[in-house]
């Protein structure tokens, strides 16, 4: 298909300028043999992955520094690439930042300091918190800048350090799963038994713009919900509707949801 025509398989303005982008890259890969996007959401790498594979005469595959990387990178060879090659070609490093504070550190907190040196959400992949650290999948480039450059967050003084990326184990995710019934599929009453906040306050999160669906925003509360969806509100964490399970006697839904932590 031509670029063009590809262009056309999305609606958003946004998603265009995603696909233009991804496809200047398979063009500059005819010329030297491999190529790599920035990170890219999940939402975004759906829609790569779509029109990637549209595409003849290039191979491509998804690497986030781990297994199970919500964001991930791109790489795009004119040759099949499996991924140890790739890893190896990808300009990628693995951060370690530390501390020894009693307060804890949110995903949000490590995000802010990266965002205040200047430098852009896609060059920073999955941001893993723990108690005293966190780790961090970055662009190469930008790594050795955080390294100098990142000593505090907030208050709190932290150090930086590069570790093997190829030795890595994710910590897993914390979960509780929620068994409840719902009387439809709508987001918002599935978003405030997950988050077990009212519908009305769920509302609200529709109408500030801080609910995503699958990635996407969504400011509709009535749009149905399908097994497996991801619901993610700002400040709030993400929820996952983890199963359908038939009606009760009162035409109630049954549903289990997963809560992360």
């Amino acid at each position: 298909m031509d670029k063009n025509t590809l262009i056309k398989m999305v609606s958003k303005l946004e998603d265009k300028v995603l696909v233009s982008r991804l496809l200047d890259k398979v063009e500059q890969c005819r010329y030297s043999s491999f190529v790599y996007s920035d990170f890219l959401s999940p939402y975004e790498a759906a829609i790569a992955k779509r029109i990637l594979g549209k595409v003849s005469n290039v191979s491509y595959i998804f690497i986030g520094g781990y297994e199970g990387a919500e964001r991930v990178i791109a790489f795009i060879s004119t040759d099949f690439t499996d991924e140890e090659d790739a890893y190896l070609k990808m300009p990628l490093s693995f951060l370690r930042i530390k501390h020894t504070s009693d307060k804890q550190l949110s995903h949000r907190d490590y995000l802010g300091s990266l965002l205040g040196l200047g430098i852009k959400r896609e060059k920073i992949g999955d941001i893993l918190v723990c108690e005293s650290f966190a780790d961090v999948f970055i662009i190469d480039k930008i790594a050795e800048y955080v390294l100098y450059n990142l000593d505090k967050i907030g208050n709190v003084r932290v150090s930086c350090e590069t570790l093997n990326m190829y030795e890595y184990t994710a910590p897993q995710k914390k979960e509780k799963l929620i068994n409840t019934t719902v009387a439809s599929l709508r987001a918002d009453s599935v978003s405030a038994c997950g988050f077990g906040v009212s519908r009305t306050k769920i509302t609200d999160y529709f109408k500030a713009q801080r609910v995503n669906v699958n990635w996407e925003l969504v400011q509709n509360p009535s749009k149905l919900l399908s097994e497996g969806d991801t619901i993610s509100i700002r400040g709030k964490g993400r929820i996952v509707l983890d199963k359908v399970a038939g009606t009760t006697k009162k035409d109630r839904v049954n549903i289990i949801i997963k809560r992360f932590e």
